[in-house]
């Protein structure tokens, strides 16, 4: 019973720091605006937002229905001053959610971008955006770690199965733990 609780800890354990929490489309919200005859909501990926690969992942409602206005263009510009200006069109494609319009790119530098969301459809152009902070890169290693750690993981519980067979083996007085079948004479 002791082995089954420390089990279902453990699983649990490693669940809640492998699994990165859920938001939207892989992201988390910046802004929800309305604009024009639009509600536009703007997802950011990864959090915290950083350089490196980036995505952007844009929600277009209607104002007054909430219902998704999917006959828009949607086009992610990002700025700062010293670097070369990014401009992508979001796509349906793009996104893991097919609700949403997302781009996904390379952002090369560390620092405060402005980022700009313009959509253009049937009730005409809107724009939101804003500034964000993006932090430096991850290190490798820690972009791979989970890679890297799991067969230590493997390991450990093997070594942790093996204790536990031979402490029930150690228990039994009468015949001995193999693994091969025990005959008897």
């Amino acid at each position: 019973m002791r082995a089954a609780a420390g089990g279902v800890i453990l699983g649990w354990l490693v669940l809640l720091t492998a699994c990165p929490p859920v938001s939207a489309d892989g992201g988390s919200l910046r802004w929800s605006e309305v604009q024009g005859g639009y509600r536009i909501s703007v997802f950011t990926a990864p959090t915290p937002f950083r350089q490196g690969p980036v995505d952007i992942s844009v929600l277009v409602q209607d104002r007054r229905t909430g219902a998704l206005v999917e006959s828009t263009r949607v086009t992610i510009r990002m700025t700062k001053p010293g670097q070369l200006a990014l401009e992508y069109p979001a796509t349906v494609e793009a996104a893991t959610n097919k609700l949403f319009r997302a781009a996904q790119f390379e952002l090369p530098a560390p620092g405060r971008w402005e980022l700009q969301v313009q959509v253009e459809g049937l009730h005409g152009l809107a724009a939101i955006g804003g500034d964000v902070e993006a932090g430096p890169a991850l290190p490798r290693w820690q972009e791979l770690w989970l890679w890297i750690a799991w067969p230590a993981v493997a390991v450990a519980l093997f070594g942790i199965h093996q204790v536990l067979v031979r402490r029930k083996c150690s228990s039994r007085a009468v015949l001995p733990c193999t693994d091969r079948a025990v005959t008897m004479h």
